[in-house]
């Protein structure tokens, strides 16, 4: 299989596997079977109406406990360049002195993660590399950072999100990509979004001092999924099913409020 075309069927993986953020809810599903003795069967799934899968949708995500994006600890962001080839190559994170620190490298099967001369395998509960996010599945491999700082030839990351120890990416690298804080949300929000309604409500003007737009179920749930329709300043115009849009705030200071979804 070529580069382009393995990448075409990765991303076709990609974006059909169901996922938790998968924000649809089709009202008919209609799954076909081929037999190997070459007759189809048809089964026709009815599923829950729209309404009702909206209120299915709201009781799963409010199952646990809500987390933002957090803290950007920087000027930016460097994350893997998805519309790069990086299967098979070695993924380098430099130390002070341009030696090899952290080596990720991503194949078919497996993410692997060598530092301090141990490797860890995906499934390693024991790899301590955490940056803001490692996602170690080989059909849809993330790895973002935040960017400390910005040299000549270097990107300076946080390799460990609890102690801010760093590493340098080359900027030579065309493997990773660096984006600021606004171009990453904006990337990112495009598959989806959620929010603490409670505490950073729906407005109607993107103010702190906007009307506040009110919904019955807020009684019930806590964080809402939204839709983005555009951004402006610190502030996101979302669409909350089919019958509400409204202002929400995606930061605030140095913080970004919204959960933001890296899989489809």
């Amino acid at each position: 299989m070529t580069a382009r075309s393995r990448k075409t069927f990765r991303f076709a993986t990609f974006i059909c596997a169901p996922h938790p953020a998968t924000p649809y809810s089709p009202a008919l599903a209609v799954i076909i079977f081929k037999m190997r003795f070459g007759f189809t069967i048809t089964l026709i799934v009815l599923v829950l109406t729209t309404g009702t899968a909206q209120k299915t949708d709201l009781d799963y995500i409010n199952s646990d406990k809500f987390e933002s994006d957090g803290q950007i600890k920087g000027i930016g962001l460097i994350e893997i360049d998805l519309g790069r080839e990086y299967f098979g190559k070695n993924l380098v994170i430099y130390d002070i002195n341009g030696q090899p620190k952290i080596t990720i490298r991503v194949t078919d099967n497996d993410v692997t993660t060598k530092l301090s001369n141990k490797s860890y395998s995906r499934n390693d509960n024991g790899n301590p590399f955490s940056p803001r996010l490692f996602v170690t599945n080989p059909d849809y491999f993330r790895l973002i950072f935040d960017c400390a700082k910005s040299t000549d030839k270097y990107y300076e990351v946080i390799v460990d999100q609890k102690t801010n120890e760093t590493g340098f990416i080359k900027k030579a690298d065309n493997s990773f990509k660096f984006e600021t804080v606004v171009e990453y949300v904006n990337e990112w929000t495009t598959l989806g979004l959620d929010f603490d309604r409670t505490q950073n409500p729906l407005r109607q003007e993107p103010s702190d001092n906007g009307s506040v737009i009110s919904n019955e179920d807020q009684k019930k749930y806590k964080i809402w999924r939204a839709a983005k329709i555009e951004m402006k300043g610190d502030w996101l115009k979302v669409k909350i099913g089919d019958s509400e849009q409204g202002w929400i705030r995606w930061r605030q200071g140095d913080r970004i409020l919204i959960r933001i979804y890296f899989a489809c």
